[in-house]
């Protein structure tokens, strides 16, 4: 069975809340942010998030073609049509957005612990940061594992303005329901998408922020 969190990172996700994390050696931290973030990085989280999402898109589709059915006069063959791939739409959406869901929550508590273990050591005090740490703070999101999350999410992005757009001229021009269903049903999905992703790497952007050596650098 596929695990949202590995069992030898589950441990260092938990004791992010526990009051003994502050006084974690910095060894000890360097080591833990490295298991969060590999974790959090897999390929594999993202490519599932990719099938939750396209899953989930397939289902909205789904879903306006049973609205087409039922708003198009067809008759009472039509209307139960309509159920039949409404039923279909739900089936498959449904374990889709369970999938994105998941993933959103799993991904959350791995990157914010990956933030809170990569800066400890220099909230702490014991270490300081250094004009190095200035690339490493600023081209962090170049790295791998979080660019590739940012090409994604700003795709999203996109086609959720794409959608909405297409949304707003259905509304207009009073394009047919199920134009506006579609339409309106992928901006909120990619708009989670977008969200969810570019959350995620923000809060481990955010727990590096105590690396930023700018205040030694204006010395």
């Amino acid at each position: 069975m596929y695990r949202m969190i590995l069992p030898e990172t589950r441990a260092d996700v938990d004791a992010v809340a526990s009051d003994s994390a502050a006084s974690t050696r910095p060894a000890e931290a360097d080591a833990a942010a490295k298991r969060t973030r590999a974790d959090y990085g897999r390929v594999s989280r993202w490519a599932l998030g990719l099938v939750g999402t396209a899953g989930a898109a397939f289902a909205v589709l789904i879903a306006a073609g049973a609205v087409a059915l039922w708003t198009d006069g067809s008759g009472a063959g039509a209307v139960v049509l309509g159920g039949v791939i409404l039923f279909v739409a739900v089936t498959l959406g449904v374990p889709a957005v369970w999938l994105l869901v998941a993933l959103h929550r799993s991904g959350r508590r791995l990157a914010r612990a990956a933030g809170f273990w990569a800066g400890l050591p220099y909230r702490q005090g014991v270490r300081q940061p250094t004009r190095g740490d200035w690339f490493a703070v600023r081209f962090l999101g170049f790295r791998s594992d979080l660019f590739l999350r940012l090409i994604t999410s700003a795709l999203a992005a996109l086609a959720t303005v794409f959608s909405a757009s297409l949304l707003v001229r259905a509304l207009v021009d009073g394009l047919p329901m199920w134009q506006a269903v579609l339409w309106a049903g992928w901006a909120v999905l990619f708009a989670a998408v977008t969200v969810g992703q570019f959350g995620g790497v923000q809060r481990i952007q955010n727990g590096y922020l105590s690396r930023d050596p700018a205040p030694l650098v204006r010395r």
